[in-house]
């Protein structure tokens, strides 16, 4: 028989089971979406922790009684450090000049003097942004004499991070959780298909079809499902995008949108959804049926 034939065959299943596989194809279709708005999550919480990581800038401060040589080995090291992206002395007029910018207030005219110290802003390359990176940058350069004071943004850095590590365990048992249940659905939708032809699948297995012969069309079956569910979970994918970028607007500085990979990840989880449900159950039929 033609491979038309099978294919037909595989269609041909969805209608006699209506129900079970709209039931497959609507789980399929919210397990895909849930996959989406999880993938959507993390490319948006990703997209923070590095918009965080670009912004942190370490401030040095130095004693007062810093000598010219406790300096010169200072930016010796900053120069020599390995993350160092680059850095600048700021001077006690500068750190003037920069209060004035952020209080609005001359601190000549508040104080009569100037107090405030002497630094160095250092900047980090993008592969030592992270906070253990920072950290342990910072506990070398505290070793130096005249150094008074470190700051950065820590505890925020670091609670992003953290924020970040939990959402991608969360992601992955919950990848987990959606594929067992997507794949046992369509299985069992199958199962039904397969029941309801097992007196044929005998008779052609009495003939001489083979194994293969007798899998196509549950397998085009199972396949149908998974696309059809990841064409549903498209557009249910693509409505809650919109909506969330119409109530956020202004609030975010960019729109969040679906992309090609995103698309192209959920059609082929969903082919695999399908193929392995069905390619499960019809295995076991026939394992069964040849013990």
């Amino acid at each position: 028989m033609s491979v038309g034939f099978l294919i037909k065959e595989g269609f041909s299943g969805l209608k006699r089971a209506k129900y079970p596989s709209f039931a497959a194809i609507l789980t399929i279709a919210i397990s895909l979406t849930l996959l989406g708005i999880t993938y959507l999550a993390g490319v948006q919480l990703y997209s923070l922790l590095n918009s965080m990581r670009a912004q942190v800038k370490i401030e040095i401060f130095l004693l007062p009684t810093v000598t010219d040589s406790d300096r010169a080995q200072i930016e010796e090291a900053l120069q020599r450090y390995e993350g160092v992206e680059s850095f600048r002395f700021i001077t006690k007029k500068e750190a003037a000049q920069r209060f004035k910018q952020e209080f609005g207030e001359d601190i000549y005219q508040v104080l009569g003097t100037n107090p405030l110290p002497v630094s160095y802003t250092v900047e980090m390359d993008a592969e030592h942004k992270s906070s253990a990176a920072i950290t342990e940058f910072v506990q070398a350069m505290r070793r130096y004499s005249g150094v008074d004071e470190i700051k950065y943004r820590q505890t925020l850095l670091q609670l992003v991070e953290r924020y970040y590590r939990g959402a991608a365990v969360a992601g992955g048992v919950l990848l987990a959780v959606i594929l067992t249940a997507a794949v046992l659905l369509v299985a069992n939708t199958i199962k039904l298909s397969i029941f309801a032809k097992r007196e044929i699948i005998r008779i052609m297995r009495l003939v001489g079809a083979t194994d293969m012969f007798i899998k196509t069309p549950f397998i085009v079956e199972g396949l149908v499902q998974g696309l059809l569910g990841a064409g549903l979970a498209l557009l249910l994918l693509s409505g809650i995008i919109t909506g969330t970028n119409y109530l956020f607007v202004g609030i975010v500085k960019t729109d969040i949108e679906m992309g090609y990979p995103l698309i192209l990840g959920l059609v082929i989880a969903g082919t695999v959804f399908g193929f392995a449900g069905s390619a499960r159950s019809i295995r076991r039929f026939l394992t069964t049926e040849a013990g």
